[in-house]
């Protein structure tokens, strides 16, 4: 594999989630805020200052989506989408989840006009009942694509031209044609079959030469793909369970990896102790910021 391995290193005095995902860096303020899925929070860290805080929301939150607010994210919850303050914690429900009985939404991101994509998993992920939905800045939704085990990490290539998507449990990184004007995508095709790596793949992110980078749960690694879909770089993770991945910091050189403790047995927790943390490493390339869903926070659906 070329462009061999480096370290990633551990951001100190943080608590360890359950199930950390779904970074997000917001360059207005320079916080990185991420989920807890299992325990239903938000955690948000300002690395200048080492300011900390965390929003219980009561239930299962997949991923967050910035707004024109700082203060405020929309939320993919298990009930549905949500505005969120994430000053006071206050929630206003915007859509009801489409998800189907035993069923939630898991990862997502914004696109470039400011729409929010989102998958659907069902609980066991042991049913091809996954959705992809696509939420617009009027507030509506539809679904987009079916038939995904595990759905997770969404991206954009640099040119907008195609849009990756991840099902962890078929081992395989998808693409699709991509309209960022319409919100269109054509027919689903394979772009990486991830079976000989190790572990399953999780959350994606791209970088601004192009490369595409992939958690890997149960993997303990981070690798970049080229256009080719060939694995040109891996970052080692000191957690089994490596999740999603965000490029923060002044200049979008650092990226972050959350990880998970969920499921790991005691045996496991003591060979990676710090399983659950959110990592950080210095990148040369910086990546791209986050885009914002262009709906006014705290508007009512039509």
């Amino acid at each position: 594999m070329a462009g061999g391995r480096s370290s990633v290193i551990e951001l100190a005095g943080q608590d360890k989630a359950t199930l950390g995902e779904g970074p997000l860096w917001d360059h207005r303020d320079g916080r990185l805020l991420w989920v807890d899925i299992a325990e239903g929070a938000i955690n948000v860290l300002s690395p200048s200052t080492s300011a900390r805080q965390r929003i219980e929301l009561g239930e299962n939150v997949g991923c967050l989506a910035l707004t024109a607010r700082p203060d405020t994210v929309v939320g993919a919850l298990r009930s549905g989408w949500h505005w969120i303050n994430v000053e006071t914690g206050e929630k206003r429900l915007i859509a009801g989840s489409p998800a189907g009985k035993m069923c939630r939404f898991n990862d997502g991101a914004v696109d470039r006009a400011g729409r929010f994509w989102v998958g659907t998993l069902e609980d066991g992920e042991k049913n091809p009942v996954g959705e992809l939905f696509r939420l617009d800045a009027d507030l509506t939704y539809r679904s987009m694509d079916q038939g995904f085990l595990c759905s997770n990490g969404i991206a954009w290539s640099l040119d907008q031209r195609w849009m990756f998507f991840v099902d962890s449990r078929r081992n395989a990184i998808y693409r699709y044609r991509s309209d960022v004007e319409t919100g269109t995508i054509g027919a689903r095709d394979l772009f990486v079959d991830t079976s000989d790596l190790p572990g399953i793949p999780d959350g994606i992110a791209m970088d601004g030469d192009g490369v595409l980078w992939c958690a890997f749960w149960d993997g303990a690694q981070v690798v970049g793909f080229d256009g080719d879909g060939v694995p040109r770089m891996t970052l080692n993770v000191p957690a089994l369970r490596p999740t999603s991945i965000a490029f923060g910091g002044p200049e979008l050189r650092t990226m972050y990896v959350t990880s998970a403790r969920f499921g790991l047995s005691e045996e496991e927790l003591r060979a990676w102790p710090a399983s659950g943390s959110v990592f950080e490493v210095d990148r040369a390339t910086p990546g791209l910021p986050a885009n914002v869903f262009r709906a006014d926070p705290w508007t009512d659906p039509r």
